[in-house]
């Protein structure tokens, strides 16, 4: 599958990314892999803490190192959504929203990340949700993210720029 490009809107003083697609799998299992320590892991990155409604979050770090992003569960409705502050280091608190229903082909989902001020968050997104479609479709989940990312990037760029 390939990942559509998403919407970029303004949103005060940052941005808003809309991303919304058809990942051919059922609710649940795309649900565990977005929620999972284990298969969240594989495509995108290790975190410890408690995903439920309250819970906090951290990226997953080795040593003293600070994880370079925290957050805290606002609201979970299992298997449907869950919206969480994303508070990445050296940048202010934003919002992620991820909501999944049942569709033809498969399972739609939306991720609504509000508030970003970097446009990194574009490719860096889409080179996570391509990963993520790797991982629900069973095939080997692409180990260069730098490459995509960097790939990517000009694109984003100049869409940010043109806002």
């Amino acid at each position: 599958m390939t990942i559509h490009s998403p919407t970029i809107e303004r949103h005060g003083d940052g941005f808003r990314l809309v991303y919304d697609e058809v990942y051919a799998t059922g609710i649940d299992d795309l649900w565990q892999a977005i929620t999972t320590r284990e298969r969240l892991a594989r495509w995108m990155v290790d975190y410890t803490g408690d995903l439920r409604e309250g819970g906090t979050w951290a990226v997953a770090t080795e040593g003293d190192e600070e994880p370079w992003a925290t957050g805290t569960i606002a609201s979970c409705d299992a298997p449907r959504s869950f919206t969480t502050t994303w508070h990445a280091t050296g940048e202010e608190p934003t919002e992620l929203t991820v909501t999944l229903e049942e569709a033809d082909g498969g399972t739609r989902t939306r991720l609504v990340h509000t508030g970003i001020r970097s446009i990194f968050y574009g490719a860096g997104w889409q080179t996570y949700l391509e990963r993520l479609d790797a991982e629900v479709a069973g095939t080997p989940i692409p180990q260069d993210w730098d490459a995509r990312f960097a790939e990517l990037s000009p694109e984003y760029e100049k869409r940010f720029g043109e806002l």
